[in-house]
């Protein structure tokens, strides 16, 4: 997927400000803004701001994404609950002259016509991903592809059982996959 490859080369590539993450799949959202997170490395700060006080606030956005941390870290935005609310926000960070830390914008209920969505689709600084919540036989690939990233294996019709057991929500694979790969120290 070329949004989970822009996230792994984010140190690589700066010019990417905002990764809109869009859809009703939100917990799929919330594991690649996390996945961001364990890109910026252990000691990166995490700085949550909420919508409202974008829309009352709309250069607090890319104030925060041009700002240094404290101690030096890497640093991310995080906006959880986004909506129409944060256009004038995230139009000001892509048109800012400097933006270090990128945003990760989570939106579960923008839809794809949006003008969110046409903002972030429309600038090279950004970029957009759907996540619609996945159906059985794709949640099936999902957590064989989670157990992969944990260094465990599945046989027969374990991924199944597994995606079965979580409801499809990529947020429960994922934790009951680390908590196995926890216990059988496996690694990739």
């Amino acid at each position: 997927n070329q949004l989970t490859r822009a996230i792994d080369a984010v140190a690589a590539n700066p010019d990417i400000r905002l990764y809109l993450l869009h859809g009703p799949d939100e917990a799929g959202a919330r594991d690649v803004a996390a996945r961001l997170g364990r890109i910026m490395g252990p000691d990166a700060e995490r700085v949550d701001l909420e919508p409202g006080m974008l829309k009352t606030n709309p250069g607090r956005l890319a104030d925060e994404a041009a700002s240094m941390s404290l101690f030096g870290t890497a640093r991310y935005i995080r906006v959880a609950g986004a909506g129409e609310d944060c256009v004038e926000a995230c139009t000001l960070l892509l048109s800012a002259e400097r933006a270090g830390n990128p945003v990760v914008m989570i939106a579960p209920t923008v839809k794809g016509s949006s003008a969110l969505v046409k903002l972030a689709t429309a600038s090279p600084r950004a970029m957009a991903c759907v996540f619609y919540v996945p159906e059985a036989g794709e949640a099936d690939k999902i957590a064989a592809s989670i157990a992969r990233e944990q260094g465990l294996r599945t046989t027969g019709g374990t991924a199944a059982r597994i995606a079965l057991a979580a409801g499809g929500d990529r947020a429960v694979m994922t934790r009951e996959l680390e908590k196995i790969a926890l216990y059988l120290d496996a690694a990739p």
